[in-house]
């Protein structure tokens, strides 16, 4: 009995012994993972070799639109025909070279578009550039002065400008500098909504050409019309010439660049208004001349805008309306109220917008002893497109082409005043102060060229402006440069 009280004491003895050495061993355990946890590992880390390149300003070039064109003869109403050779003023930080580019869908003339360009020739800086050019026509169906500034090529750009009704003719000028073929699809809104038009859609330009396209192919009978240019496969440089006939009497011409790109703000510089007071003497009461803001809403979202006019010159003279656009919709608000002068155009919306502005400079009215001649060339008119233009970097370069009373339209939106200095290539530099919130207007010399600095954040506009002749173009800055890479050999 006594033996087998012993056997099982040394059982129980052994069995906590057992116990006891495994939660020892358990909390060993949980202590060292812990201590693990908590206790910094040893870590490799090898760091890449890297370099961080700046690409080098690569060469600039810009694209001249070429002379204007004529729709239609007497016995073929869709061909184009070139009707006379612009002028052309170019200016750059280093030496200019030139070239034309293909038109073979117009017939005749030199007016073939040009492509200006200049070489970085290894600066660490972006080289400058400029061109502008300009033309008076004076045929039976095209007549009045067309101004236009030398672009660059872009993949996306709007035109707000142009009418197909009877007497209107606008052309899509699609120009491409490059060496490759560009595909472009062209979407065209008018009052009447977006333009289902499958014709517009994958238009081949081809590299080193220029592609026009009848605006009245595309959406016959508008009376207001953007188109949104989009390019796949290359950049192109897309303006519009419109033209207006009235009877037999020609009624303008213009060539219109594009405008900036959707937002919320705009600025239109320098909307010149010239002899408002005769377009009285119209058969509506002159109604559809007046002074107008085209506006677009892209997409299907209403916006809901405010658009001033106000005087470079006179405080308190000018003009506000307030105008909701259907998405999709091109809208119209006209000036009844202004007075001769220049103004700068603010468009303000809830949502992005695209605008640009309108004029018509009506000629005097011939005298009742002139003959049925002199007064059917009396009774002209003109009219011009003004677009709303991008913030300017610190320095640009400006070419000024033929035309009567050149001016530049400086805008500071700011609220510092900005000092801007005009320094010809010929001549002393003169210094003016556009004040915060301001705008004013410097006189110009027709074919000359300048360069501008200080106006880094303004936005500018050339006006040329003479009886019943008008034109004008913007001043947009390059495009960017391209951004520092970080190249990992292997």
């Amino acid at each position: 009995m006594s033996t087998d009280c012993t056997r099982n004491t040394r059982a129980i003895a052994r069995g906590s012994v057992r116990i006891l050495a495994g939660a020892i061993g358990v909390g060993v355990a949980v202590i060292a993972l812990a201590g693990a946890a908590l206790l910094p590992l040893p870590s490799f880390h090898v760091t890449p070799p890297a370099q961080t390149v700046t690409p080098v300003p690569a060469d600039q070039e810009r694209v001249c639109p070429g002379g204007l064109l004529d729709l239609g003869n007497a016995t073929d109403a869709s061909s184009l025909s070139s009707i006379g050779s612009p002028s052309l003023v170019t200016t750059a930080t280093t030496s200019v070279a030139q070239r034309s580019l293909q038109t073979p869908s117009v017939h005749g003339g030199g007016g073939a578009p040009r492509v200006i360009s200049t070489q970085a020739e290894g600066s660490a800086t972006r080289p400058l550039i400029a061109g502008a050019q300009s033309q008076k026509a004076n045929e039976s169906d095209v007549a009045g002065l067309a101004a236009a500034a030398c672009g660059e090529a872009t993949s996306d750009s709007w035109l707000v400008a142009g009418a197909t009704t009877l007497g209107s003719t606008s052309l899509v000028l699609l120009s491409n500098p490059s060496k490759v073929q560009a595909t472009v699809d062209l979407t065209v809104y008018t009052e009447g909504g977006r333009a289902e038009a499958p014709g517009a859609r994958g238009l081949v330009v081809r590299a080193g050409s220029q592609l026009v396209v009848p605006l009245a192919g595309i959406v016959p009978n508008a009376q207001a019309s953007v188109v949104h240019v989009q390019v796949a496969g290359g950049s192109v440089y897309a303006s519009l010439q419109q033209s207006s006939v009235q009877g037999l009497a020609p009624q303008g011409v213009e060539l219109v660049g594009p405008t900036a790109q959707p937002a919320q703000n705009l600025v239109i510089p320098g909307m010149t208004v010239a002899n408002i007071a005769r377009l009285s003497a119209g058969a509506d009461g002159g109604s559809n001349q007046l002074p107008a803001v085209r506006l677009l809403a892209p997409g299907t979202t209403a916006a809901h805008v405010t658009v001033t006019a106000t005087s470079e010159t006179t405080p308190g003279v000018g003009a506000t309306s307030r105008i909701t656009v259907q998405g999709g919709t091109v809208r119209e608000v006209t000036f009844d109220h202004l007075i001769d002068g220049a103004y700068t155009v603010q468009v303000a919306s809830d949502t992005a917008v695209v605008a640009a502005a309108r004029t018509v400079d009506v000629g005097a009215a011939p005298s009742a002893d002139e003959s049925a001649t002199a007064q059917a060339e009396a009774a002209t008119q003109d009219f011009a497109w003004f677009v709303a233009s991008a913030p300017l970097s610190q320095t640009a370069m400006l070419a000024v082409p033929s035309g009567s009373a050149p001016t530049l339209h400086v805008v500071n939106g700011s609220r510092t005043d900005a000092s801007v200095t005009l320094t010809p290539k010929h001549g002393a530099a003169t210094t003016v102060s556009v004040p915060a919130g301001k705008a004013v207007a410097v006189p110009l010399t027709a074919r000359s060229t300048y360069t501008l600095d200080g106006v880094s954040g303004l936005r500018a506009s050339v006006s040329l402006t003479a009886d019943a002749s008008s034109s004008s173009f913007a001043l947009n800055p390059p495009g960017p440069l391209a951004q520092p890479i970080t190249v990992y050999p292997k």
